[in-house]
């Protein structure tokens, strides 16, 4: 195909992957062309010239006219590309693979472009799909679960003669040395630790488990210790630290009885039955909109399971390893290694590989599928969209929205908002169509599951 500027054509070379070969006429590069000489111009420094009026004649001389020329082909080729694939009516995926064929002078522009491009996808009768929504009743578990949570915050710390257990907190001072050498960053007195939090070296709680106030422990664990020019969130770098443990007190919760005086405590409630309907009542309005989420979630499966799509197996390759490496750094920040936390998980590292790149697969088909929904069913995102999703995340973060949209500008990201907005509004047709069994009626409480813990 053809437009005034540009001549294509095209051949698959795989599964939704193209290549383009694209000719272009010289003169449509004048334009990329004058605007490089008068870049070089300007950044030139010339004896006798000012800034922005050195000749071209002068810019060969010191660059070379092919120089010139290759700039501008570099910042003219974009548009070239975007003029190819919509005269081919494709819509890439992923950037292309460039390859320039033909540029000398008087002659026209060649280039190859090989793209994984969109494929197409024969959506399911969604009429047909089936998903089961899971039970919101409250149970009387749930409530005694949701009763225990509440007497625990309110619980009172009572000191105690006996051995430290799990649950417990316990009022110790702590030193760490290396080469005999106190380490501030590994020390500290007076402090509160509840038994079994995890909270502390990896070998404290075992440490503590068993001993009474007035015990020292001893012990060599390897931690983290912030060294200068290290990142404060890469906790990457372990050392192995002596450390000496005095146990001055054993403290334990004690809860407060769950009758009526600890219902008018909690809040305006006459009696504890009173507390138990409110908890209830939320408990049900949390659940309900638990229920919503997880029919989402479960007819975004049902409906990749029931399309006949193929995912791109290089885009996928690309974005598993992208996954992956960010896994492996973010346990590498905690002190663990891929292998060390497969251990602690039950897998084997073969596993916990299969298990992102099964993860990914599905990602990449849930996306296809729903901006193919969203092209079809024409839905739009409007600014209002965008806005109120931006001063979501800044509530969330307990920021300004004002700051929070200058910098999604500055990165940006309003691409990515707005994609995203699209796919949550296409599932949300999705949801409407598919049939829902057992999804609950009650309204949902406007409780958010925080304030219930």
């Amino acid at each position: 195909m053809s437009t005034a500027t540009v001549q294509t054509s095209s051949e698959p070379v795989g599964k939704d992957r193209v290549k383009l070969r694209v000719e272009v006429a010289e003169d449509a590069l004048g334009p990329a062309i004058s605007a490089a000489y008068r870049k070089w111009s300007q950044e030139m420094k010339v004896p006798g010239f000012r800034k922005g009026k050195v000749p071209r004649q002068i810019i060969d001389t010191h660059v070379g006219p092919g120089v010139v020329r290759e700039e501008a082909l570099r910042e003219a080729l974009p548009a070239f590309y975007r003029q190819a694939m919509e005269a081919e009516g494709l819509e890439a995926l992923a950037p292309p693979e460039v390859e320039v064929v033909t540029f000398e002078p008087g002659a026209p522009i060649v280039f190859e472009a090989t793209v994984d491009v969109r494929p197409e996808i024969e959506l399911p009768d969604l009429s047909t799909i089936e998903v089961e929504a899971p039970s919101s009743a409250v149970t009387d578990d749930d409530l005694a679960e949701q009763l225990d949570r509440l007497r625990d915050r309110f619980a009172e710390l009572e000191t105690i003669s006996r051995e430290a257990r799990r649950g417990d907190h316990v009022l110790i001072d702590i030193r760490g040395y290396q080469h005999d050498q106190a380490i501030d960053e590994a020390s500290a007195t007076d402090v509160l630790y509840e038994v079994g939090s995890g909270n502390g070296p990896p070998k404290l709680d075992a440490e503590l488990e068993g001993n009474r106030p007035g015990s020292i422990l001893k012990f060599t664990d390897r931690v983290h210790i912030h060294r200068d020019g290290e990142a404060d969130h890469d906790h990457s770098h372990m050392e192995e630290v002596s450390f000496t443990v005095l146990l001055k007190e054993v403290k334990m919760k004690k809860l407060p009885e769950a009758d009526d005086e600890f219902a008018k405590t909690v809040g305006e409630f006459d009696t504890f039955d009173d507390l138990k309907d409110d908890l209830r009542k939320r408990l049900a309005g949390v659940k309900t909109e638990m229920v919503e989420q997880e029919v989402r979630t479960r007819t975004l499966a049902a409906l990749v399971e029931a399309t006949d799509l193929d995912a791109p197996e290089r885009l996928v390759e690309q974005e598993f390893e992208h996954r992956l490496a960010h896994a492996e750094d973010d346990l590498r920040r905690s002190g663990m290694t891929l292998d060390q936390y497969a251990q602690q998980a039950g897998l084997t590292e073969l596993e916990i590989r299969r298990d992102i790149r099964e993860e990914t697969v599905r990602s990449f088909k849930a996306e296809l599928i729903l901006e193919d929904l969203a092209r079809r069913e024409k839905v739009d995102v409007t600014e209002e969209d965008i806005g109120r999703e931006i001063a979501l995340v800044a509530a969330r973060a307990g920021r300004d929205p004002k700051e929070v949209a200058e910098q999604v500008v500055e990165q940006e990201r309003l691409g990515d908002i707005a994609a995203d907005i699209m796919r949550r509004k296409a599932l949300d047709r999705v949801v409407e169509r598919v049939k829902v069994m057992g999804r609950p009626e009650v309204e949902p409480d406007t409780t958010s599951e925080a304030e219930l813990r």
